[in-house]
């Protein structure tokens, strides 16, 4: 039986506005909210979903199913959302645990990536170019943010994610035999690497470029910049490596 709730101010909308907000909130109840019904109709069938907020059982994806469903009006929807237009369907699921990246063979780290919109955008582009793992450092943005997952268009839910250390990362490198790559303004042209089957690519904070750890780890490789800009947004160039690495030309040998 499915309640209702009409008020900002109730109990409920409060937690899931914590959710959404909240990094240590969403580790200390492990749940994330999603929102929209083809990523809810994506993710909730193979996701235990503790909750689907929605402003109608109609609007409710087949098959999608929940330990409790809750009707809202249009202002409790923009609040949990945080957008003025929101989808009209919400979903509160169990956040994945960490993954095993064991064998994985092409590897994106992500090493103080601190914009959400750049986290979700190079976990799109990760999944769509063929890309089987993601790791993520202690010093990056929540991948389960809310504007990360917006921008992941569901590719947070279907693409490994593995949080760890440097030292997690240099051993992960080590047992899967990666060649390890990191994007750095000082780097070896990427149209000269040598084409690898199994590769680490670490891309860096944009502000402060590649760290001491990933060159320390790392090849420093770079993107030519014939133009009249010295470097690019992190998912824009991240996205021209990954093609490269994973799709591009032989390379010199």
């Amino acid at each position: 039986m499915a309640k209702t709730i009409t008020s900002v101010q109730h109990p409920l909308v409060k937690h899931l506005v914590r959710l959404r907000q909240n990094h240590d909130y969403r580790e200390e109840h492990h749940s994330v909210l999603v929102e929209g019904s083809k990523l809810i109709g994506e993710v909730c069938p193979y996701h235990p979903t503790k909750m689907v907020i929605s402003y109608s059982l109609e609007s409710i994806p087949i098959g999608v199913k929940a330990d409790e469903i809750v009707l809202v009006n249009e202002s409790v929807m923009r609040k949990i959302s945080g957008v003025m237009s929101p989808e009209g369907i919400i979903a509160e699921v169990t956040k994945p645990a960490s993954a095993s990246l064991k064998d994985k063979k092409r590897i994106l780290a992500c090493d103080g990536v601190s914009d959400p919109g750049n986290m979700g955008t190079l976990m799109r582009t990760a999944l769509g170019l063929g890309w089987d793992g993601f790791f993520i450092l202690e010093s990056s943005c929540d991948p389960f943010n809310d504007k990360a997952l917006r921008a992941s268009k569901g590719a947070t839910f279907r693409i490994p994610i593995a949080f760890g250390s440097w030292n997690d990362l240099e051993q992960l490198a080590k047992e899967n035999l990666l060649t390890c790559l990191v994007a750095d303004m000082e780097g070896k042209p990427l149209d000269t690497c040598e084409k690898a089957k199994n590769i680490l690519l670490v891309l860096s904070n944009e502000a402060r470029g590649a760290s001491a750890e990933a060159l320390k780890l790392c090849q420093p490789i770079t993107i030519p910049m014939p133009g009249a800009m010295e470097s690019l947004n992190v998912a824009v160039a991240g996205g021209i490596m990954m093609y490269h690495l994973r799709h591009g030309g032989e390379g010199k040998r």
